[in-house]
């Protein structure tokens, strides 16, 4: 296990709080390290809530690859810009969102 410690991300073990957000487990260490990336991982409580809140604003979709993308990255987008579920509803046409979520809407 030593050997793979510099590609661990922290998480040392799973968390029941997936149920709330029911984000994949392969996605869970991928988003945190992306929000570390991004300077948002003192806001990864939110990150997690803010997932559960994009996938209803997605439909509440099955989330496997590229779909869990597109959840992930409007979360993230959420959170960066303090929007709630209801705020992006309210002002999604004068929103810049993420070129993943909006090629997710337009098919591809």
């Amino acid at each position: 296990r030593g050997l793979y410690a510099p590609f661990e991300s922290g998480q040392k073990s799973g968390s029941a709080d997936v149920y709330e957000h029911e984000m994949p487990g392969g996605q869970y260490t991928n988003l945190l390290f992306q929000s570390q990336q991004l300077g948002l991982s003192g806001r990864w409580p939110a990150i997690k809530k803010a997932y559960a809140a994009a996938n209803n604003l997605c439909g509440d979709i099955i989330k496997v690859t590229p779909s869990s993308k597109v959840v992930g990255d409007l979360a993230q987008f959420m959170v960066a810009n303090d929007l709630t579920e209801q705020d992006v509803r309210d002002q999604a046409e004068s929103l810049d969102f993420p070129v993943s979520v909006v090629e997710y809407f337009q098919g591809y």
